[in-house]
């Protein structure tokens, strides 16, 4: 057994069964071909996993996306030390990037933010994640998110409809899938069906299945999101159709797939809570040409394995499977020929109720407007013992926030059960919510209708040794290729780094091929560099290339990309309060009951303008875009007679900015992209706009911005498909970290405080990263905002031991 390259692997037999019919033997020693490739398998190819944890389940435009990131690696959820890079993009309705950030993993976490133009057109976009390692399975673990952004611009507030209605006319798809892979003749098969209509959700089907000689064999219909089953038993030569009418009224004729003349079925019944019930049954023709063969089964849940070897002396096996064994998540249970080749699969999803228990408690029932709100959170495992970990906390009222719980995604959802099945599984918490007979029946069917994402056989049983294309980083890279004058690499050149803004000094020496990389670097995305190379012999007559980043990888099609991911009321609710918070910025200011009427605002942002400060579109009391600054030279130069009303202040090598004469203590708040800085940290043509915010517009940012506040946005980064190059010293500007912006929350010393300035904010409170100490405890506090009605409270997280949890908490606001 090993664990130190983030997978478990195991072989162990006589703890998982109960007793075995005497067909059925078992055997220490069998199947060591396939134990063997699936452990050099496991070991190659590290499995990680990406969770997104957001504040919220969907925004407008305007707002901004925070998120919480759990990297964890194995199918035992341990959070990650492998990989320190984490890669999120937000990708917009055409399927194309529109932003891209990096984020330092420590101890498996990290946290962010994408913060969205009022100008973005309201559709269904996405948030992606992955390290480099994920990257190794292609797409299939991406974590790949649908968020649906709405707009008040230029739209009905009160109205909400489809993003796209369908073509009457154009038919929904539908599949079969037999359990254990094929119909065989003879053989009684439970098949699961599957209707999806053109905006990717399930459609709710009924049919008759006919003959070839169109006699009626059996009705069916779907029972959940356009999922359900029937059974059949296959008649040697028979086509199979199956006739079918869905909720819209359009009718189909499909053909089912042909049964096989020889073949094996396996099953499972997972009805039972404590146990799995296994059945192999083979046909006659199939059990005649391979009577007294040892066939495997092999059941593989949380990274471990288990074989046990059936003789074929009958044509039906059975055995049960011990459920308390396996843990919580997606098992498979695979068939093996004598040959080692699989013949037929089935999952099955095991739930054990070993999560952790998060325990919320607050100092009050009720609260008030306004009021400070104090949890406190206690964590145990299973064992009733305290739980050290990392947790996430987003508070938001229900009120304006609504939605239904059954399409939440989260911590459990993801990591247990949709990270591991192909395709959308739609509604993935109707599962976990509803603990009835008929939901455990629903996830069955789910399992006949998704293949396995972690790893196909085909994959583990090829010997071609192809190698790994991409390792864990831990840190970021920049790297590049020496030449001479005459385009020759330079072995033994000497590269050295040097940070714009000063720092520490690295040098690289380059390789046969003139590569020199300099690794493991943590830079933040404001950092320019410059890169200084010479020759062996000391010359800097030497071609420096450095190495752009490689595109991202391929975006796969958004399968939701038509289809209203949030009821239209809901959403309604939320544009509804958004209009009315931002109609509150321009009739109020931010300070204390003071109007914002009263203030000249000359400022408008440009049509698509994008901007980091908070109320922007209508606080700022002068903008400067990028066109008005004379690029070169500092920032702060440049800015010198474009201010209104600001005075730069020098100071040591640069200048602060101070209102109106510069007199002690009315140093104004420099934020460089919603993060506190300074102005000469970037340079003149990384700029986009700059806002200056003075009292009482300023007065959003609370005491900080008592003195003004100089808000500047940063264009974002552009893509280049080719290299860059220069002779002897190169300037570059690397993509570093992206530094998340703090949530804003508001706090209310007093009970009067701001009455005149509603508070109607949505997200009320979140906390990307809340630790449990020891004892498994953590608290943390926060003020209300003016809503009344329910407060619902999301915490999830993970523990040292990779013990999952997530816990909802609501409480009354009056």
């Amino acid at each position: 057994m090993r664990n130190n390259k983030g997978i478990i692997l195991a072989i162990s037999v006589l703890h998982f069964f109960y007793p075995i019919p005497a067909n059925c033997q078992i055997s220490y020693k069998v199947s060591d071909n396939i134990i063997s490739k699936l452990t050099s398998f496991s070991e190659k190819h590290v499995i990680e996993k990406v969770y997104l944890h957001f504040d919220k389940p969907y925004y407008a435009a305007g707002d901004t996306i925070y998120f919480k990131a759990y990297v964890t690696m194995g199918e035992r959820h341990k959070l990650s030390n492998l990989s320190g890079v984490l890669y999120a993009d937000l990708i917009n309705t055409d399927n194309k990037i529109d932003q891209s950030i990096k984020l330092q993993v420590t101890d498996g976490v990290t946290w962010g933010d994408f913060a969205l133009p009022d100008s973005l057109p309201k559709g269904n976009y996405r948030v992606r994640a992955y390290t480099k390692l994920i990257q190794n399975n292609a797409e299939t673990i991406f974590f790949d998110q649908t968020i649906q952004v709405g707009s008040i611009l230029n739209s009905k507030i009160s109205e909400s409809k489809p993003l796209l209605t369908p073509h009457p006319d154009i038919k929904p798809d539908i599949q079969f899938f037999p359990e254990g892979g094929s119909l065989v003749t003879g053989v009684r098969s439970k098949v699961a069906i599957k209707a999806i209509g053109i905006n990717g959700l399930g459609i709710n089907v009924k049919g008759e299945l006919i003959d070839s000689g169109n006699k009626q064999v059996c009705l069916f219909e779907s029972a959940h999101l356009g999922m359900g089953c029937f059974y059949l038993v296959p008649k040697l030569g028979e086509i199979y159709k199956a006739k079918l009418t869905y909720a819209n009224g359009l009718q189909d004729i499909v053909e089912l797939p042909n049964p096989e003349a020889s073949g094996i079925v396996l099953t499972v019944n997972n009805d039972s809570i404590p146990k799995a019930a296994v059945r192999i049954e083979a046909n006659t023709a199939f059990y005649r040409q391979n009577r007294n063969r040892n066939y495997t089964l092999l059941i593989y849940s949380g990274g471990v394995a288990t074989t046990v070897t059936c003789k074929l002396d009958s044509t039906v096996i059975t055995l049960d499977i011990l459920k308390r064994r396996l843990h919580t998540g997606i098992a498979t249970v695979t068939l093996f020929s004598p040959e080692n080749e699989p013949l037929c699969e089935r999952l099955l999803f095991v739930q054990n109720y070993d999560q952790l228990n998060l325990a919320v408690t607050a100092d009050k029932t009720v609260y008030g407007k306004r009021e400070k709100v104090s949890l406190r959170l206690n964590a145990k495992n299973r064992a009733d013992s305290a739980a050290a970990g990392h947790f996430s906390v987003s508070v938001t009222d229900e009120s304006k926030v609504p939605e239904d719980e059954n399409n939440a995604g989260n911590i459990l959802t993801n990591l247990l059960l949709t990270s591991d099945l192909k395709g959308f599984v739609e509604q993935p918490n109707y599962y976990f919510n509803d603990t009835s007979a008929v939901a455990a029946k629903n996830l069955d069917v789910l399992t006949l209708t998704h293949g396995y994402r972690r790893f196909t056989w085909k994959q583990v049983l090829d010997t071609s040794g192809k190698s790994i294309a991409y390792q864990p980083e831990k840190g970021l890279e920049i790297g590049g290729v020496l030449k001479n004058l005459f385009g020759k690499p330079i072995n033994k050149g000497t590269v050295t780094l040097l940070p714009s803004a000063g720092g520490p000094m690295l040098t690289s020496v380059s390789d046969a091929k003139g590569i020199f990389r300099f690794n493991n670097l943590v830079f933040m995305d404001s950092t320019r560099f410059v890169l200084s190379a010479v020759n062996a012999k000391g010359k800097n007559t030497t071609k420096i290339t450095y190495f752009i980043e490689k595109p991202a990888p391929v975006i796969a099609a958004n399968k939701q990309k038509n289809a209203d991911t949030i009821a239209g009321t809901a959403m309604a609710v939320y544009l509804d309060n958004e209009k009315l918070q931002r109609d509150a910025f321009k009739k109020y200011g931010t300070a204390k009951g003071i109007l914002l009427k009263q203030v000249n605002i000359k400022a408008k942002k440009e049509e698509g303008q994008r901007s980091q400060t908070y109320g922007a579109e209508f606080a700022a009391d002068q903008v400067i875009h990028a066109k008005d600054i004379v690029y070169g030279g500092p920032l702060s130069i440049r800015l010198m007679g474009l201010l209104h009303g600001v005075y730069l202040m020098p100071q040591g090598n640069s200048y602060i900015p101070v209102l109106g004469t510069g007199l002690p203590g009315g140093r104004m708040l420099v934020l460089i992209d919603g993060l506190k800085g300074n102005i000469d940290d970037i340079g003149t043509e990384d700029v986009e706009t700059i806002e200056v915010l003075k009292p009482p517009n300023s007065f959003v940012y609370g005491k900080e911005g008592i003195n003004g506040v100089l808000s500047i946005t940063t264009k974002p980064r552009m893509t280049r498909s080719e290299d860059i190059a220069s002779i002897g010293v190169l300037p570059i500007a690397p993509i570093g970290f992206y530094k998340a912006r703090q949530f804003y929350s508001p706090k209310y010393e007093h009970p009067n405080d701001d009455l005149k300035r509603p508070d109607m904010r949505s997200t009320i409170y979140w906390q990307p990263e809340l630790v449990t100490d020891k004892n498994g405890d953590a608290r943390f506090d926060y003020y209300n905002a003016d809503g009344v009605g329910t407060y619902k409270v999301v915490i999830e997280g993970i523990d040292k031991d990779g013990n999952i949890g997530r816990q909802v908490y609501r409480y009354k606001v009056e």
